[in-house]
């Protein structure tokens, strides 16, 4: 078995190669229609979607400078406070407190998936929900490097959309201020009680201090009145920012034209690159659940034998109704499928040149597989070769070699080795096919193996040898009888044939165990009946084959 699996490993990569796309090929309605249906989805998806846009404002948001630390002796900035400061600046932009402000800036918010419907078909939401869902459409993003910040809002409405992004930052703005004016406040009266341990209540800095104070207090009523969130304000009544503030706007938000989803084009991308994979995972699934052998490559690497050649599926021709797949090395000797059989030929004369062999009995795992269509073929191009050969039919269980060639199926192998006939001659038929005789089956035996295991054959086997070249038996399936088996060790050779895309792979490993379990000599398999969609594989494996056999025979001449 060395120079099999040499030659497996030599050619892994381009067959496994070939292998891959004789599968996507086999299987393409599959790979298509997944692919299809994947794109129509998107398709219909993309066209039903309601189209979302989406609006964007720009703020800068100016930190604290830096506090100044020393560290061992070496005075460097703390950016900690402006690091924490940015940071709680988004934190307060994504907080509900600024949706409560936006909702009554913009009067009220509807959910774009309530809209356009009946009120009385919609169930009521509470203000807390309205401000929830306005909350979801908002997303707060900080500008890398910078202390810039995105605020962008999705909405099915654009001019919506761009109303709220600007409120948005309208209402952060205010609350910053408000904010700013509390830590002011905080810092005045501090310096206030500082100031109360030196000074009295009437001096003009203790009053001027106070004086800020209180129009500090006003400023901030003023404020919270504005932007009390219990108050019902009209809308756009956030039209302004206070001056003190450490926000700046730097882009309002436009109304967008086109829409940010659905994008129609990367959609059907997405699912068409999803429908390919999907369609190869079915593709793939389907062949892992499909236990037969399809290609040669099959029977090498499950087998552990030769396939000697691979021989594509007979089609019936409506203009000759009498054309049979039995005679087409014969009455089609140009066809695909004579030049098949014509490799086999070769195939066998070369396998080993040391070991003549001239007796050949042919089956197959299972019935249906095409095994007499071979026996009949390879006689006839072994005849075409110029050299006498006689075709047996030593199928004692359904015998059709005579049907096929039209004649009586009475007299024959069985009546010889039965009743010990020894003018041989009389039994035989001369065929139409030039160095081609025919022995039938004769009348069916109770005892076919043992009939088939005598001594009586070695015998007949001897004195065909004497007339012919070639000895082809046709023989009952292996998982059938043991026929086959029992006459495997008599002959010089053995052919298996299986079907592709048929013969499961387990039933062509048991014939193939029980040759070996008796030490026949299996020659190798014929992959049978390829389908039309398999061609190419047909003609690499033909190629392939024909260079095996070519190399060995090159070889064998220069050992000798």
């Amino acid at each position: 078995m060395a120079p099999l699996e040499n030659n497996i490993q030599s050619d892994v990569i381009e067959i496994d190669l070939r292998e891959v796309w004789r599968k996507v090929f086999k299987h393409r309605h599959i790979l298509f229609s997944t692919v299809g249906v994947a794109v129509v989805a998107a398709l219909i998806a993309s066209s039903t979607a309601v189209p979302v846009f989406s609006a964007a404002a720009r703020i800068l948001v100016e930190g604290k400078p830096p506090k100044i630390v020393k560290v061992e002796d070496v005075i460097m900035p703390d950016y900690t406070d402006r690091t924490s400061f940015f940071n709680s600046q988004i934190e307060i932009l994504k907080s509900h407190s600024v949706a409560d402000m936006v909702f009554d800036d913009i009067g009220t918010y509807e959910p774009s998936g309530r809209r356009g419907k009946p009120a009385d078909k919609l169930k009521d939401i509470t203000r807390d929900e309205r401000v929830n869902a306005l909350l979801k459409q908002v997303k707060i993003t900080p500008v890398r490097m910078t202390q810039v910040i995105d605020i962008r809002v999705e909405d099915t409405d654009p001019a919506l959309a761009a109303r709220i992004a600007n409120a948005w930052t309208r209402a952060y703005v205010l609350f910053s201020s408000v904010d700013q004016l509390l830590q002011r406040r905080s810092e005045l009266e501090s310096d206030l009680a500082q100031q109360l341990k030196v000074y009295k209540d009437k001096h003009p800095v203790i009053t001027g201090l106070m004086s800020e104070i209180e129009a500090i207090n006003a400023r901030i009523s003023n404020e919270r009145r504005r932007l009390s969130v219990d108050e019902k304000l009209p809308a756009g009544s956030l039209s302004g920012a206070s001056d003190i503030t450490n926000v700046k706007i730097l882009d309002r938000a436009q109304v967008p034209v086109s829409p940010v989803r659905p994008r129609k084009s990367l959609n059907v991308a997405l699912a068409l690159m999803l429908g390919l994979f999907a369609g190869l995972g079915l593709v793939f699934l389907f062949e892992s659940l499909d236990q037969t052998l399809k290609t040669g490559g099959d029977i090498e690497s499950i087998l552990k034998t030769f396939c000697l050649v691979p021989v594509p599926l007979h089609k019936a021709d409506p203009s000759r109704p009498d054309a049979q797949p039995e005679f087409v090395s014969s009455r089609d000797r140009h066809s695909t499928i004579s030049e098949a059989f014509r490799g086999l030929r070769t195939s066998i004369l070369f396998s080993n040149p040391d070991l003549q062999k001239k007796t050949f009995l042919v089956t197959s795992p299972s019935p249906s597989e095409g095994k007499t269509t071979v026996s009949v073929n390879l006689a006839t191009v072994f005849a075409q070769a110029e050299e006498r050969t006689i075709l047996v039919d030593t199928d004692l269980r359904n015998p059709r070699l005579h049907s096929v060639f039209k004649v009586d199926r009475a007299n024959g192998i069985t009546d010889i080795l039965a009743l010990g006939k020894t003018d041989i001659k009389a039994f035989i038929h001369k065929t139409d096919i030039p160095n081609l005789d025919l022995l039938t089956c004769g009348e069916v035996p109770p005892n076919p193996s043992e009939l088939l295991g005598s001594r009586k054959m070695e015998d007949f086997i001897a004195r065909l040898l004497k007339d012919y070249d070639r000895v082809i038996f046709d023989t009952p399936p292996v998982l059938a009888a043991t026929d086959a088996i029992v006459l495997s060790t008599k002959v010089d050779a053995a052919i298996l044939v299986v079907k592709s895309g048929s013969t499961h792979r387990q039933a062509a490993l048991r014939a193939v165990e029980a040759f070996r379990a008796v030490n026949a000599h299996l020659l190798g398999a014929v992959l049978n009946m390829i389908n039309s969609t398999d061609q190419n594989a047909y003609h690499y494996y033909y190629y392939h084959y024909g260079q095996n056999a070519s190399s060995k025979s090159r070889s064998d001449k220069k050992k000798t």
